[in-house]
């Protein structure tokens, strides 16, 4: 046995080729062979500098070892994509358990690693719930506050209900929000916004997961690239050439597929033709910045292309620089003059509960034509202005609905005697043609729509303003967006300071809850558990300030109902009992998934991840490049995260290139590419998103939709760099 020279500098962790190996455990400090056999606890192992091996494969061979570890994989998909699926309250479990099975059972990996992954999985969830909860939180606010029918009729307003001018500024936005935090916020900003113009949910969130794709490889300040291969070493112009790898593919992605795949979910390819010029001069002023930043950062390229983008879209729309006039259907028609609202406590709810009497016996009669419906308003006419003489009827919460369905507020909006006859005659009309049009509309992309109409909405809010006290309440009903990316901004961006001050660990106080782990909170209120199960691989943590739920969605959330406290249409307990309701179902999916995702990285080369990756790498040799990007899109999949993806793969993917001669960095951005991909398959942000809109479909049929444009994604972005950056 050779001895190790008393004056060479040792650090634990780190193998040396004269280490003693005893069973499992090995001690890299030390020649001496008692030394595994001295600590009685995984902590002693860790002070001494032992730590646990775990083999890395099972007893069948390397196939099979990629097998078993996509079973579980394999088995989710299937249950998820089949006719009727399993709910992900049972698929996410299920997969958890028979992922621990087959690493105990069939790897032999340390148990303690196993269960205390397990447990980490359930704290690590505490991260998407509590920003599901702040969105949802943020959002019943604008609702029961009437900022959000605010905004929505401004937007109408702006656009004059033009779809393709509502899904690019929602594109420019959900981008700016990305760039800022990423933690899935873009989604759960974007969907309820665009479902709130009048959209179906399902096409909401569908369309929100896919605009996404192109740009969480910069999310929070560039994340995903710094931190997701921030453990390989690589030094800063690395990071640099990664970042305008990845936007070059991603640019390219965006031309191919935003006018072809993207937009079409929820508005005709015909009409995107029609207004093609504007569709690329809109995405040229997100991409094209984005792309120049690239090369220089990769920090900043989607907070500023955003920002930019939000810009000018919204010039290009008031000046109707290549929008046009398109063709309308009845559906189409009544859909632009209608605002939704995915809230319970929302004057839109309100206005089309009221409106659901009439709809009712409209309904009996949509075999007939419209002389019967005619007839049957006719009647109601009769009947309203009979029960009109005697009183209003009450909606039941702050303000009155006639049998027209006009909301009559509390302080907000004239009264019914105010009105005169021939725009009472008007929203008649109107109100017959939006119901034939609601009639003749698909419904089955929806999901208990609650639709108005703009004039309601009008007589709700009261009449518009103008001149400077129009812009001092354009400014303060969309205080709770601005007031969210602007904290957005000031908390993430490095230079600015508070990002580091809300992420420090110390100074701290720790409890000692024995096995279980020690727990830490730290003066910035950093919750961490280290050493759990006694494990010095295992530990977990939660930056309270820094997580976008206390900052901004909370506190933008109570400042707007101090605001606006009289014109809340539901009480702060009422707001938060419906978001705490809300989180129930994907509470127990999003244990199951964290607790899949670290069963699935946990811990090293014993990791399921890390063998499916190094055995696929080692045995298809060039041909792995043509899997780089779904491997990336896999670990966004399970994962739910970008930057856990590259975290996961990025060091398979390094060596993968470094054994094939070709660069690493194009294989990283490739990558890169795939794992943002991911995110419009990602389980974790379909939950999140349907969640906050209030969609209640199986997520198997939402990634049906978001798969094709995936696919697309990686397909691209492996043929531009092969075309473009590979070299053998």
């Amino acid at each position: 046995m050779v001895q190790v020279e008393p004056s060479q500098d040792l650090v634990a962790g780190e193998l040396y080729d004269d280490a003693v190996f005893v069973g499992s455990y090995t001690c890299p400090t030390t020649t001496d062979p008692d030394c595994p056999f001295t600590c009685a606890t995984l902590k002693e192992c860790d002070a001494c500098g032992c730590f646990v091996i775990d083999e890395g494969g099972g007893p069948w061979g390397p196939a099979m070892d990629v097998i078993m570890c996509l079973l579980p994989i394999f088995f989710l998909l299937g249950v998820t994509l089949k006719p009727n699926p399993l709910p992900t309250t049972t698929s996410l479990p299920a997969a958890a358990i028979m992922m621990f099975l087959i690493r105990v059972m069939y790897l032999g990996s340390n148990p303690v690693l196993c269960t205390g992954a397990i447990i980490s999985g359930f704290h690590e969830a505490l991260s998407p719930l509590t920003i599901m909860f702040g969105a949802i939180v943020l959002f019943e606010t604008m609702e029961a506050t009437l900022c959000m029918p605010f905004m929505m009729r401004e937007m109408k307003a702006l656009t004059e209900g033009h779809i393709v001018a509502e899904l690019m500024l929602i594109f420019s936005f959900a981008y700016m929000i990305e760039g800022a935090s990423g933690f899935g916020t873009p989604v759960a900003l974007g969907a309820p916004m665009l479902a709130s113009l009048g959209h179906p949910k399902l096409g909401s969130v569908v369309t929100l997961l896919v605009m996404n794709t192109f740009a969480t490889i910069w999310g929070a300040a560039g994340t995903p690239i710094w931190f997701g291969f921030g453990n390989l070493g690589l030094a800063e112009d690395q990071f640099v050439q990664v970042s305008f790898k990845g936007g070059v593919c991603l640019t390219i992605c965006a031309y191919l597929l935003l006018p072809t795949s993207v937009l079409t979910i929820l508005c005709p390819f015909g009409v995107i033709r029609q207004n093609i010029i504007f569709v690329l001069l809109s995405l040229s002023s997100v991409m094209v910045p984005v792309l120049g930043m690239s090369f220089v950062t990769y920090e900043f390229p989607a907070l500023i292309g955003g920002m930019i983008g939000c810009v000018v879209t919204a010039g290009l729309i008031r000046m109707r620089l290549g929008l046009k006039e398109y063709k309308k259907d009845d559906a189409t028609e009544g859909r632009h003059l209608k605002i939704s609202t995915t809230s319970e406590n929302s004057i839109v709810r309100s206005i089309a509960k009221a409106r659901d009497v009439t709809s009712m016996q409209v309904d009996d009669v949509v075999g007939g034509d419209l002389e019967a419906i005619d007839n049957v308003t006719d009647k109601e006419d009769v009947k309203g202005n009979a029960e009109n003489e005697n009183g209003n009827q009450d909606d039941g919460q702050n303000g009155i609905v006639d049998k027209l369905g006009n909301y009559e507020g509390k302080g907000i909006g004239p009264g019914p005697e105010t009105r005169q006859q021939d725009q009472q005659e008007n929203t008649e009309r109107s109100y017959i043609k939006s119901i034939t049009s609601h009639l003749n509309h698909d419904s089955r992309m929806d999901d208990a729509e609650n639709l108005a109409h703009l004039s309601d909405v009008d007589q709700a809010l009261g009449p518009r303003k103008s001149g400077p006290a129009y812009y001092r309440e354009l400014l303060g009903r969309t205080c709770p967006l601005w007031g969210t990316v602007l904290l957005l901004i000031v908390t993430r961006v490095q230079q600015i300071g508070l990002k580091d001050l809300l992420l420090k660990r110390e100074p701290y106080f720790q409890i000692d809850f024995g096995t279980y782990g020690i727990f830490r909170l730290s003066a910035s209120l950093v919750f961490q558990l280290i050493d759990i199960l006694t494990h010095p691989d295992l530990s977990w943590k939660y930056e309270l300030l820094y997580v976008p739920f206390i900052i901004p969605f909370v506190l933008m959330s109570l400042i707007t109902m101090v605001l606006y406290r009289r014109d809340l249409q539901a009480s702060p307990k009422a707001i938060f009992g419906t978001c705490l309701g809300r989180l129930k179902k994907p509470a127990v999916a999003l244990l199951g998934a964290l607790a899949l995702v670290q069963l699935m990285i946990k811990e090293g080369a014993a990791a399921p991840a890390d063998i499916i990756g190094s055995n696929l790498s080692q045995a298809l040799r060039e041909g792995w490049i043509v899997f780089t990007a779904l491997i990336g899109t896999l670990g966004s999949f399970f994962s739910g995260s970008t930057t856990i993806s590259n975290l996961t793969f990025g060091g398979i993917q390094e060596i993968a290139a470094e054994s094939i001669g070709t660069s690493v960095t194009s294989m990283l951005a490739l990558q890169a590419v795939g794992a943002s991909a991911g995110n419009g398959v990602c389980l974790n942000n379909i939950i999140a998103a349907c969640t906050v809109v209030g969609l209640n479909v199986s997520e198997g049929k939402i990634i049906a939709k978001t798969f094709k444009p995936v696919l697309g994604m990686c397909v691209l972005a492996t043929v531009t760099m092969l075309a473009f950056f590979f070299r053998f």
